[in-house]
């Protein structure tokens, strides 16, 4: 039986929905889009012009969460690495909102580059539990307003696995299409096999964005999965409660999900989760033990709608209720310093625990290689087990007695094994980025996505 937790009951899921939708009809959404919110005003929706508010029924939502898909495959650029949603088991994505990284060679802090999007993809690449490539650090090296593109191009440069990024303009959006375009072969080629999502974050509280939500609607037609993200800080930017910051994310969430099931009825949807508190004396973000109880509560609304989920909060142990939710992606692996910078020792340190992690929520497994009594009956009292087939067989089932074949058992409650463990990965790291590119895309092809780029930045002025 696996291993499993539940934060909610029926009865509190229920009470979430009913104060989302008394929420999303009395106080209603700031869209900032004048498109959107136009198009909101003549799909029938009540609005108020003076604030740009758009207010929402419980039976336009409903229809919205109805028509959106429940299952849908999140395509690797090698086929590979699909991954089907909703999934029995939670896998990684790859963060994205790091500005920094800790350079593999110097060891120091410094901001990211370019080329550092593309070596996030290439460690990813070896990550066990990573199914979804989101950029993991900016490029601070590039025009501020085509680094979003920049950053898809390199993503894409650097793994085979499914990538996920972000857009600001619709500037970016036309060149983003021609990208696709060239990845996947042609549009239709990418509708069939979808290799790219995006992340959209609502800003809280109760804010629909109008750069990134412009840009998304341009890749209506080509239904790129959309993961809805809302990123509240307890405290500050939601009510210092938790059950109220769910509450709020699921407006969010929700409202996200009726305009673009507005704009495109089927488009797939992400029901995205991503909180942490601030600290109490500086305001400060702090990547703190209230952001799994979050994504806990997160992941069962999510459920309870029938979506697909990505949720905060991966790669430690005290993320551990993050796993035992059960939630289709949990991103947060590979990121440190409360989310400004990145590691790439870390995120094949915290593939590791999430192994572990993954090995615990497995739970205890009763079948015919497991039920073993009868050898307890052979051996009787003083024997031992180390030749009978079944511990050899045992011990080489990672399902049932989990072994890394990179980090040693002898560094477990060490000391310094934190510090060992990033050692191993750091070597680890530097013949990944000193080899080839596992997987990379033919030359002319990066070769056509970067003047693609470059020619995004000659005519970003003109937008």
């Amino acid at each position: 039986m696996r291993c499993t937790a539940e934060i909610f009951s029926q009865e509190e899921i229920k009470l979430v929905h009913q104060k989302t939708m008394d929420l999303l009809e009395s106080t209603g959404v700031w869209v900032k889009s004048p498109k959107t919110f136009q198009l909101m005003k003549e799909a029938g929706a009540r609005v108020d012009e003076e604030t740009q508010r758009v207010y929402l029924t419980e039976n336009r939502i409903m229809e919205a969460i109805s028509s959106a898909p429940k299952k849908f495959v999140l395509a690797g650029r090698n086929p590979k690495y699909d991954y089907g949603l909703p999934s029995n088991e939670s896998r990684h994505i790859m963060s994205g909102i790091c500005t920094n990284i800790y350079d593999p060679y110097t060891g120091e802090r410094r901001e990211s580059t370019k080329e550092d999007v593309k070596n996030v993809g290439r460690v990813f690449q070896k990550a066990v539990t990573g199914a979804v490539a989101w950029t993991g650090c900016s490029a601070l090296d590039v025009p501020e307003k085509t680094h979003c593109l920049h950053e898809m191009a390199a993503i894409m440069q650097g793994t085979s696995k499914h990538v996920q990024f972000q857009l600001s303009s619709t500037h970016e959006a036309g060149y983003a299409k021609k990208i696709l375009d060239l990845v996947a072969g042609s549009k239709e080629e990418f509708i069939e096999r979808k290799i790219a999502s995006v992340l959209y974050c609502p800003v809280s509280p109760l804010t629909q964005d109008a750069g990134m939500l412009d840009a998304y609607l341009e890749l209506a037609d080509y239904e790129v999965p959309v993961n809805i993200y809302p990123m509240p800080m307890i405290g500050m930017t939601s009510p210092a409660s938790l059950f109220s910051t769910i509450v709020q994310i699921n407006a969010e969430v929700l409202s996200a999900i009726t305009i673009f099931q507005t704009v495109k009825p089927g488009w797939p949807m992400i029901y995205g989760v991503a909180s942490g508190a601030a600290d109490a004396r500086s305001g400060a973000y702090v990547k703190s033990g209230e952001a799994p109880l979050i994504s806990l509560g997160g992941t069962a609304i999510a459920k309870y709608y029938g979506l697909p989920c990505a949720v905060t909060g991966g790669g430690t142990f005290e993320t551990m209720p993050a796993y035992l939710g059960g939630a289709d992606l949990i991103d947060g692996i590979g990121t440190c310093d409360n989310g400004m910078a990145v590691s790439l020792e870390m995120i094949l340190t915290e593939d590791e625990i999430g192994q572990r992690i993954l090995r615990i929520c497995r739970g205890i497994r009763i079948n015919e290689h497991t039920d073993l009594v009868d050898e307890i009956k052979e051996e009787g009292p003083g024997g031992t087990f180390l030749a009978h087939r079944s511990t050899l067989r045992n011990f080489r089932d990672n399902d049932e007695i989990y072994t890394s074949p990179y980090f040693s058992s002898k560094l477990r409650g060490t000391i310094n094994e934190k510090a060992d463990s990033i050692a191993i990965a750091n070597k680890m790291v530097r013949e990944i980025l000193e080899g080839t590119i596992e997987d990379g895309l033919p030359e002319d092809i990066v070769a056509t996505m970067d003047g693609i780029c470059a020619e995004a930045d000659s005519t970003a002025d003109k937008a």
